[in-house]
């Protein structure tokens, strides 16, 4: 008889979904396939209406509808993992063999979270190879990273995701679990993000919604989002070699950064005027009603 004591910890790996049954295949299988055991699959849905739902139960041994936005169905997931360790993988992830393993490993060795490295899948395009030469940048950063594998406790001792924002909820956490002095560590194996853009305009749109949200991110992290947001960030001068090893790929890549900086500072700016544009109208309503002559009935004095 094995002692308990012995067991390898289970790891809880969350996926939230949303109608996610082009890749949902391909991310469940690789949590299968992981060289680790035992792992636990739980899928979040938020009311899919493709196939999610029949991938989902043939790989999942838990699948829940867990709220309208993915921070409520990761925080939904959660409270039911039976795991020590929890694991967010979005549903157009694709997970290398060892993720897993080599998170419990930091995980069981000093380390309160760990940061799986998302690297675009470069033979969808060629947006997405400039988009990996952003991104390999940020590969053991801080500024850039967010953890999303950690012990389930300190998860839940930290409230989760935030369920009102929309975008950034990872670093959100992350500067959090920074705040709390938490020890992270650095994944070398890699998480393969399936679902990479084919146009230009599809990513500018995506930055542009990001940017709405900004606003929100900011408030709850003025002092980490200076850095977070910032255009000119230290990781590309850390990283100086791969412009001279790749000066074409640098230009493009520079090109692609301000296009993307503007799409966001046009959202964060709709969404900075639209607040205050409605804080304007509200308050001008309430000096309109307090202006007005009160006409409702009155009882007039006794005669």
């Amino acid at each position: 008889m094995t002692d308990s004591s012995t067991r390898p910890p289970l790891v809880s790996v969350l996926v939230p979904t949303r109608n996610s049954a082009r890749y949902l295949e391909r991310c469940l299988r690789s949590i299968r396939d992981q060289t680790y055991l035992p792992i636990e699959i739980i899928v979040s849905d938020n009311e899919s209406e493709d196939l999610t739902e029949a991938i989902a139960r043939s790989y999942a041994d838990v699948f829940l509808v867990g709220g309208s936005e993915r921070s409520a169905q990761v925080n939904a997931a959660a409270k039911v993992a039976r795991g020590e360790f929890i694991f967010r993988v979005d549903s157009d992830f694709e997970l290398e063999p060892d993720v897993v393993r080599e998170c419990v490993t930091l995980a069981t060795s000093g380390y309160d979270a760990v940061i799986v490295h998302n690297s675009p899948d470069t033979s969808v395009g060629h947006l997405a190879r400039i988009r990996k030469f952003e991104v390999d940048m940020y590969k053991f950063s801080y500024d850039h990273s967010a953890a999303r594998f950690m012990p389930r406790h300190v998860f839940l001792e930290l409230g989760g995701f935030r369920e009102d924002l929309t975008a950034g909820e990872d670093y959100d956490l992350q500067n959090r679990i920074a705040k709390a002095n938490f020890r992270v560590g650095f994944c070398t194996s890699e998480a393969l993000h399936l679902d990479e853009p084919r146009r230009l305009l599809t990513l500018l749109k995506k930055y542009y919604l990001y940017g709405r949200d900004f606003p929100n991110y900011r408030s709850y992290n003025q002092a980490e989002s200076r850095r977070q947001l910032a255009f000119f960030r230290r990781d590309y001068f850390r990283c100086w070699r791969s412009f001279i090893r790749h000066p074409f790929l640098g230009v493009e890549f520079l090109c692609y950064h301000i296009l993307k900086y503007a799409a966001g500072a046009a959202g964060y700016w709709v969404a900075i005027l639209s607040a205050s544009w409605l804080g304007s109208l509200t308050r001008c309503k309430r000096l309109d009603e307090a202006a007005r002559p009160h006409t409702g009935s009155k009882e007039g004095p006794p005669v």
